[in-house]
């Protein structure tokens, strides 16, 4: 098995040629070639076969038509490839085999990277509102994941008519659904509900009723009690808790379902 060090350049036009050549001067730094003024895209480790193998990979992601060293030949943005160093070495010895389905485009990965490209912490929390499921996806390319990132981030971004796309299961993905709580801090009374999107949306529509007028929002307690695994009944936690409730203090109840004849 072969270990390769690689990085991949874009043919700079002209204009920017110019730029990156006088940032160069202002680092200090002065070349005669006009490589040196091209366009870094990345720089990364790829574990392969052989250079052919290599080669392959690399084509089928940037395309055939990328070269695999400079020339004067190729125009602006045209794209190359040079090998900056390459190990070779036993990794069945030495790694773990990582086995995956690229989450973009439903390649099936087998390699010694130790671990996929996926989204970072980051990148979850500024990017994908923490939604658990991003974390999860595995890439077998930077360039995939990418791609994916892109698609995704059309598709949640708000925009002028409607602030975020809420799906059922960005948060019902591991469970059923959630129990909830509303205490009325001035009287102690109290209300259980379940829903089976995000909390926080069902307690706004709470707000709308008559019940819960928003104007005393500060004499409210919101609070979930229970995350109903999925393979659990949520109609009957709920059911649990309005009778559990109900027995302590019957006279605080704001339920009227499922409390008839509870001892």
């Amino acid at each position: 098995m072969l270990e390769v060090l690689y990085r991949i350049y874009e043919v700079a036009d002209e204009e920017t040629a110019k730029k990156n050549a006088e940032l160069d001067r202002e680092f200090g730094l002065y070349s005669s070639t006009s490589k040196s003024q091209n366009i870094e895209l990345l720089t990364d480790c790829l574990i392969c076969d052989s250079r052919d193998h290599f080669k392959e990979i690399i084509r089928s992601e940037y395309g055939e038509k990328i070269s695999f060293r400079y020339s004067k030949k190729l125009e602006a943005g045209d794209l190359y490839c040079i090998i900056i160093g390459e190990h070779c070495y036993n990794l069945e010895r030495y790694f773990n085999k990582v086995t995956f389905t690229c989450d973009c485009c439903g390649a099936k990965i087998e390699n010694y990277y130790g671990k996929p490209i996926c989204f970072d912490d980051y990148e979850i929390k500024y990017k994908f509102y923490n939604i658990k499921k991003y974390s999860e996806k595995r890439f077998c390319s930077h360039k995939c994941k990418q791609v994916y990132e892109k698609n995704e981030q059309e598709y949640l971004k708000p925009d002028d008519e409607q602030e975020f796309f809420i799906k059922k299961d960005m948060f019902t993905e591991d469970t059923s659904g959630y129990i909830y709580k509303i205490t009325k801090k001035s009287t102690g009374e109290f209300y259980i509900g379940q829903t089976v999107y995000a909390p926080v949306f069902r307690w706004g529509q709470h707000l709308k009723t008559d019940r819960f007028p928003i104007k005393d929002i500060l004499d409210y307690q919101f609070e979930v009690i229970e995350i109903v695994p999925k393979n659990e009944n949520i109609l009957e936690r709920e059911k649990h808790y309005i009778q559990k409730y109900y027995k302590e203090a019957p006279d605080k109840s704001l339920n009227v379902a499922c409390t008839a004849n509870v001892e």
